[in-house]
């Protein structure tokens, strides 16, 4: 369980949900995933990130997923029969996390990170869960932790697929593996060109941050007691936005994917360009105009801001345009904010 849990999912759980505060080392995902079944009769059997087999008499029909989860395998052609976590903002839209999934056509076994109706669960019949891990430990998922995850278990089996110091790609890839497991189509022509754009996206990318070389990129999450700076090898875009050679700052401390800072500590880390987190639950830019330190950083003065998710999107579809809007704001950002 993370600090962020300890100090109450419904304020700061969302940080980063159940994920592996303090943990030794990354988790390494185990083989290659499923053996699909023929149709949708005879065996099936799944292997997920923790190490732990998913076996069914037959291929899952009725899948439970994680809002980020589901959004992954939505895309494949994979359509959960019920989604919890963050899904509808308090304005009725779509929280990021959703995608594409079509919120009419599922049903909802809760909206938060401390939300989940074993009660709707139970009535579905599901098959099989989906969600992401978090951490190096079995239970660091996100909302099925250590309470909630074994009474999910007496129901139905869990499959968590890690985003925890992995890089994009490799999460897509498990997604693409335990959509295909599911009797989705990682081949279609819509995945195949996300794929290609994907691919084209990162190179862009690639050719901005080398060309914008000296660019410091601070990205983090703010509410109204202080700064939560992002640690890049922790989350699975920024790790790949790094690889691609985009140098972001990251944030110092022992704790796992983030360093908490008070608002009179906001300069702390020179940045030319700022990414922050455009999650309904964080502190909205506009609001955090309120404190001075914030006001006087020099990415602020001359407006090198931008958006960013902590909870990326794990398929080819969902990232690219994200991919896309970063290199757009690497190329028009100045390299000499800070110095």
């Amino acid at each position: 369980m993370s600090v962020f849990q300890a100090a109450g999912l419904s304020r700061r759980g969302f940080l980063i949900g159940a994920g592996g505060v303090a943990a030794a080392a990354a988790l390494t995902a185990c083989g290659s995933g499923g053996k699909p079944a023929a149709g949708s009769s005879g065996p099936w059997e799944f292997t997920d990130d923790r190490g732990q087999k998913a076996s069914r008499d037959q291929r899952p029909a009725r899948v439970v997923a994680y809002a980020s989860s589901a959004a992954a395998l939505w895309d494949y052609g994979v359509r959960p029969a019920g989604v919890f976590g963050p899904q509808k903002t308090a304005a009725g839209g779509k929280e990021i996390q959703a995608g594409n999934i079509d919120l009419n056509a599922v049903t909802s076994i809760g909206n938060a990170w401390d939300d989940f109706s074993m009660e709707k669960f139970a009535a579905l019949k599901p098959d099989l869960v989906v969600t992401g891990l978090t951490g190096t430990k079995p239970t660091d998922m996100w909302v099925l932790t250590d309470d909630l995850g074994p009474k999910v278990q007496q129901i139905a089996p869990i499959v968590a697929l890690s985003e925890y110091k992995v890089t994009l790609p490799k999460v897509i890839e498990r997604y693409a593996q335990l959509a295909v497991a599911l009797g989705g189509d990682a081949n279609s022509d819509t995945m195949q060109k996300a794929k290609a754009d994907f691919e084209k996206a990162s190179e862009d990318l690639r050719a901005a941050a080398k060309e914008k070389a000296g660019l410091k990129v601070l990205v983090l999450y703010g509410d109204k007691d202080g700064l939560y700076i992002a640690k890049p090898d922790f989350f699975a875009d920024l790790a790949y936005y790094r690889e691609l050679g985009l140098d972001i700052v990251s944030g110092g401390g022992s704790e796992d994917y983030w360093e908490q800072l008070s608002w009179e500590q906001a300069g702390k880390y020179p940045a030319d360009l700022i990414l922050t987190d455009s999650r309904s639950y964080a502190l909205p830019r506009a609001q955090m105009t309120q404190f001075p330190t914030w006001n006087q950083l020099p990415a602020v003065k001359a407006n090198q801001l931008g958006d960013w998710s902590a909870e990326p999107r794990f398929n080819h579809l969902l990232a690219t345009p994200v991919i896309q809007k970063l290199t757009a704001l690497v190329k028009g950002a100045r390299t000499d904010i800070t110095a």
